[in-house]
């Protein structure tokens, strides 16, 4: 079942011994919410993940995002990200993620598993979401 809550529930949920993740998390979805024209959304899939999806605002786009960010959460091990955008809307010069047939929305998404806070990564992922961001308002 999936029920939307907002970002301090997930906050105040969030592991005491994973703070950078946390941090990396806000920083790295802030950067999506503050893009003009996006709406963002949490919602909560129970004992499995929390999911952050910015999209633009005008609903013209057939695709329901450009940008999504799972955390992924385990009660006997550490939560971890998977940060997600379409295939063909990102580059990926370092190689370091992933393609995921139909795992987005139906569509190849292609994600980048973050497991601890790494400002290289967080600059790195910024770029791909200023990409997809870009790529969105062309479609």
């Amino acid at each position: 079942m999936e029920a939307s809550m907002g970002i301090e529930d997930l906050v105040g949920a969030w592991p005491d011994d994973q703070p950078k993740l946390r941090r990396f998390f806000l920083d790295l979805t802030a950067r999506a919410a503050e893009k003009p024209a996006v709406d963002c959304e949490l919602v909560a899939r129970a004992g499995v993940s929390y999911s952050f999806r910015a999209a633009l605002e005008n609903g013209n786009r057939r695709r329901p995002v450009f940008f999504l960010v799972d955390v992924v959460v385990s009660a006997s091990e550490p939560w971890f990200l998977s940060v997600c955008f379409y295939e063909d809307e990102i580059s990926d010069p370092e190689e370091i993620g992933n393609a995921v047939p139909q795992g987005l929305f139906g569509e190849t998404g292609y994600c980048f598993d973050v497991e601890a806070e790494d400002p290289a990564t967080l600059a790195y992922l910024d770029d791909r979401l200023g990409e997809a961001y870009e790529a969105a308002r062309r479609k």
